[in-house]
């Protein structure tokens, strides 16, 4: 009995969608005019050429089916991510180049081909490309993965922490105001770049004064994700539901929702005033390093974070030892000075 197709919703992008001949066919967002273009594809589907199948054994062919299963299986963020990666990828490779003829040097080689790319750039090309044909070797499109073992460069963790000072510093020179309002948010509340850029009016909790995101829509899609907000942050969110109730809140200049393109290049002007390049992480690891120097307990400040445990916060997100002062102050605490 062959396969029929019928149409799904995906909630993420809030459009109908159906797969027909391997390729995701968008419907748009009203369920009856969804369904009215489908049938209206069913009924032409038979008297269209039929087009070959493509060949599962070219490179190419993996990566397509990668994506598309991400696209279904994973969050929009990080289908874009992979999609980027991928494409990059793809566009080195010759198309007749099979699965067999694939070498680790196929990835190598697409990296030199971006010199100015960073060790952490490179790293992530990298194992985008991995990860596709493991799934493919797990999935059985494939008997092994080609690219297993791939020389990629470490990375480089990004140990920039803004103090208080600076913070204020930051703030004085920021003229656009959709920018200012979603860095105060990002210090105040110690959330993710990607939360951030996600963040609607339904995940909005105005009793509890915090951000809600369901399991499937949190990082690692098993558990809620709450953010806590202060005063100042519930303030510009408050606003911000107002001017959109739907879709995403926080909005650039020209009303698009932030991009980490977008978010990339304001921090590249404000490195021409400032000094020195920040990015959206660094509000996250700062609120870590000052929940910490306040006396918030880790356990508290990790789940605050959205971790499970003390492991992160305290590996990669609290950089105390980054403040002399209160370094020599914790001595002399240890010392019943």
């Amino acid at each position: 009995m062959g396969h029929y197709p019928k149409p799904f919703y995906r909630e993420p992008r809030r459009l109908w969608y159906v797969q027909l001949d391997g390729k995701q066919i968008n419907l748009g967002r009203d369920e009856a005019e969804a369904y009215r273009r489908y049938h209206e594809l069913m009924a032409t589907r038979d008297t269209r050429p039929s087009v070959p199948e493509p060949r599962s054994d070219l490179a190419v062919s993996v990566l397509d089916a990668f994506l598309e299963w991400v696209q279904i299986n994973r969050a929009p963020t990080s289908y874009d991510w992979y999609l980027r990666h991928v494409q990059t990828f793809a566009s080195t490779l010759p198309k007749a180049l099979t699965v067999a003829q694939l070498k680790p040097y196929h990835v190598t080689a697409a990296c030199d081909q971006h010199p100015k790319w960073k060790p952490n750039t490179r790293n992530g090309f990298c194992r985008a490309v991995q990860r596709a044909f493991r799934w493919a070797e797990r999935q059985g499109r494939i008997d092994r993965s080609p690219i297993a073992v791939v020389e990629k460069p470490t990375t480089e963790t990004k140990d920039i922490v803004v103090s208080p000072e600076e913070y204020l510093t930051v703030m004085k020179l920021i003229r656009e105001p959709r920018f200012r309002e979603l860095l105060e948010t990002a210090w105040e509340s110690g959330a993710r770049p990607q939360e951030l850029r996600l963040i609607e009016a339904k995940h909005v909790d105005l009793e509890q004064a915090r951000v809600v995101f369901p399991p499937k829509e949190s990082k690692g899609k098993k558990i809620p994700r709450g953010i806590y907000l202060t005063e100042g942050a519930m303030t510009i969110v408050r606003r911000l539901i107002e001017e959109h109730p739907t879709g995403a809140i926080f909005r650039n200049s020209e009303g698009a929702a932030w991009t980490k393109d977008a978010i990339n290049c304001a921090f590249c002007r404000l490195q021409k005033k400032l000094g020195r390049k920040l990015h959206l992480g660094a509000f996250r690891k700062s609120w870590a390093t000052e929940a910490l120097k306040n006396g918030v307990d880790p356990v508290t400040a990790a789940h605050l974070l959205g971790h499970r445990d003390t492991a992160m916060i305290s590996r990669v997100y609290a950089k105390v030892q980054q403040d002399p002062q209160h370094m020599r102050s914790a001595m002399k605490r240890a010392k019943g000075g």
